[in-house]
């Protein structure tokens, strides 16, 4: 359960959309030999109870298999490796994640919408790999980034303005902090607003 990683997107034309990644065993899961208990097939997510081996279905926009099934190309680059697999689910990469969840975003905030990406999940679950990624294997804020500025040096002209912001921030144990503060420690205020009904 804990290598679950959940994230949200909400884009203006499509509303919200859902996807969970299941990342490779860490250190300690190997060492303990644990056992694999998320099986993924198209959107569905199957997770097998270990008590009773009772498996219970859930359906999100995307189901992402990155527990294994991957090799690197000579740039180190994790890829999908056909039939590596031996859970029978393809090898999601940076680059699926990406043209799912990072590139529509992307192309509705060049459209003048705001957009919002969130990850949530147990720490050590892989929400900063998914969202920033680690050398070659580059998240999607990154990517992101890139693409945004490419365009706007492409339509650089008198006649055009851009403004860009971001944010980039942690919830946690209901605390809020600004990752691009380079304090980093500073707490921000949490306000609740006015449920509109």
């Amino acid at each position: 359960r804990r290598s679950l990683a959940t994230l949200g997107l909400a884009m203006a034309a499509e509303a919200v959309k859902v996807a969970v990644r299941v990342r490779p065993f860490n250190g300690r899961e190997k060492e303990q030999n644990s056992r694999c208990i998320i099986r993924m097939k198209g959107p569905v997510t199957t997770i097998i109870n270990p008590d009773d081996d009772v498996e219970k279905d859930f359906a999100f926009d995307y189901s992402y298999w990155s527990h294994d099934g991957f090799g690197t190309d000579d740039t180190g680059y994790n890829e999908s490796v056909s039939g590596s697999s031996k859970f029978g689910a393809e090898y999601a990469s940076q680059k699926v994640v990406y043209e799912n969840l990072g590139a529509p975003m992307l192309q509705n905030a060049l459209e003048g919408y705001n957009c919002t990406m969130f990850a949530y999940g147990q720490t050590g679950a892989g929400k900063s790999y998914s969202f920033v990624g680690y050398g070659v294997n580059k998240g999607i804020l990154p990517i992101v980034s890139t693409e945004i500025f490419a365009k706007v040096r492409a339509e650089q002209s008198d006649n055009h303005v851009f403004q860009i912001g971001c944010s980039y921030m942690e919830i946690y144990g209901r605390e809020l902090r600004d990752l691009l503060n380079p304090k980093g420690k500073e707490k921000l205020k949490i306000r609740n607003g006015k449920t509109v009904e």
